[in-house]
């Protein structure tokens, strides 16, 4: 019957679920220090995020050197409210309708930024979390899964109707942990073509690593039939399946080989595998800075990055995940290009900022090309007030709008349009250091997916949920001439 066959392929798209603990594109983090949790819209930076957020407006900072030292903090939940029929007969579930819930909590997402500026020069380096940042833990396994898994006893039923067999239940033990982290470092270099135009060049190495584990075991059914000698009591589905095979071989030899596979994939299996690659990118960049007014334009080219997949022993050793991750086999996880503009405005101490963020994911192959439609839009806007020389307050607000698909999301693999709110502070400790505090709580839309499930034919529909929140303390140095 198909409905095993996609049992096996639930196992393989495992490796597909997104962690990403940050605002920003599905595959990008926008936020790149506590600069950003304070007032969002960075791209007129004067100050040491510049680095990442206005490499060109580097050269209008003051002469000497600059050090950003940056960490934040994120929680986040996902929760897919699943309602499918099949889920009814579930050992423990309450109805059709079971809510799988993944959290993250990333306490170290660190970030450093340095330049050094000299009349009409300067140069840069830095490095930031680009994509990702946490782990993800589903303790019961997600929806998708015990789709496949659920409907057990009605294909027992079906299979063995010939013969008095039926079932009616079944259970099963799931979980799954992702963690994905892309740290990005760049280097460059900006000069100032006139008093008010300037220009910059920076080379991008992303270094993706990602890990993925989990089980499905303990998949039980209660199997009934007297000419077998089952009498409708939990038992493990492989188990059932080799005594069926063995009972059926002299009957219908075709059936007992089905019963054969069918005891391999409802058998315990164990997923742990790693995937990592690296990608090489330009990053071109703009600023203008005259009077009131500043603004710059930004273009990230896209981080072509493959990942090599490497299995341990334990899901080498297993024949359904040997198959599906072997050594050696390459995905795709490219990071999309990036368009940023932004424009400021000084009116005395208070400066106000709007940004744009256009990401190219249509051109880009990863995890969610399935489900993209068109381009990711980002709309920015922040406000900074220096109340006295040694305090500035500051907020913003983000609307990040996606192009997707709802009803091809998976459980494994979703991203939502959002709403985040940035507010915090700078104290100038002296003219040398200066702290930055920024909180940032992300609202999101609510998706929803509903469909057929292929192989069963039954409806099923999939409410989507995530709720964000990150923190973070920076600490900006200057020193020298």
């Amino acid at each position: 019957m198909k409905i095993f066959t996609k049992i096996a392929m639930t196992l393989a798209v495992a490796t597909t679920i997104a962690t990403s603990a940050f605002a920003g594109g599905p595959m990008t983090n926008s936020n790149q220090s506590a600069h950003f949790l304070r007032s969002i819209a960075r791209g007129t930076s004067l100050s040491t995020d510049a680095v990442y957020t206005n490499p060109a407006g580097v050269v209008f900072m003051e002469d000497g050197f600059h050090l950003g030292i940056n960490d934040q903090m994120a929680y986040q939940t996902r929760t897919i409210t699943s309602t499918y029929a099949p889920f009814a007969m579930g050992v423990g579930n309450n109805g059709m309708t079971k809510e799988f819930e993944g959290s993250v909590f990333s306490p170290l997402i660190p970030s450093v930024h340095f330049a050094w500026k000299h009349n009409r020069w300067a140069v840069m380096a830095g490095i930031g979390v680009n994509g990702g940042g946490g782990s993800l833990e589903f303790d019961n396994g997600l929806g998708s899964f015990e789709r496949q898994f659920s409907v057990l006893p009605g294909a027992i039923s079906q299979l063995g109707q010939p013969y008095g067999l039926s079932a009616n239940q079944y259970a099963m033990n799931m979980y799954l942990k992702g963690n994905s982290m892309t740290l990005a470092f760049n280097a460059g270099a900006a000069f100032r073509i006139t008093d008010w135009l300037s220009v910059a060049a920076q080379v991008r190495v992303g270094v993706t690593s990602n890990g993925y584990e989990g089980h499905i075991k303990d998949i039980q059914t209660n199997p009934a039939c007297a000419a077998l000698g089952l009498s409708g009591n939990m038992m493990p589905a492989s188990q059932f399946f080799q005594a069926a095979g063995a009972a059926l071989g002299q009957i219908s030899p075709e059936i007992a080989a089905m019963a054969g596979q069918y005891a391999a994939l409802t058998s315990d299996h164990i997923l742990d595998v790693k995937q990592k690659g690296t990608s090489i990118s330009p990053v071109l960049a703009l600023a203008f800075h005259k009077g009131k007014w500043d603004a710059s334009v930004k273009y990230e080219f896209k981080m072509a990055t493959e990942l090599e997949i490497e299995s341990a022993e334990v899901s080498a050793k297993d024949p359904v995940i040997n198959g599906l991750f072997p050594n050696g086999a390459k995905v795709k996880s490219e990071t999309p290009a990036l368009l940023a503009a932004a424009v400021s405005r000084h009116f005395g101490p208070v400066k106000v900022t709007a940004q744009w963020h256009h990401y190219f994911d249509k051109d880009a192959e990863n995890s969610f090309s399935p489900v993209i439609e068109g381009n990711t839009n980002e709309y920015m806007m922040g406000v900074e007030w220096n109340i006295t020389d040694k305090w500035l307050v500051s907020a913003g607000v983000q609307r990040t709008q996606l192009n997707m698909n709802e009803n091809a999301y998976s459980d494994m693999n979703f991203s939502i349009s959002s709403w985040s709110i940035a507010a915090g502070l700078k104290y100038q400790v002296c003219d040398l250091i200066g702290i930055n505090l920024g909180v940032m709580p992300t609202i999101y839309d609510e998706a929803v997916a509903m469909g057929k499930v292929a192989d069963s034919g039954l409806d099923f529909q999939d409410v989507y949920n995530r709720t964000s929140i990150a923190w973070g303390i920076g600490l900006d140095f200057k020193f020298g001439k």
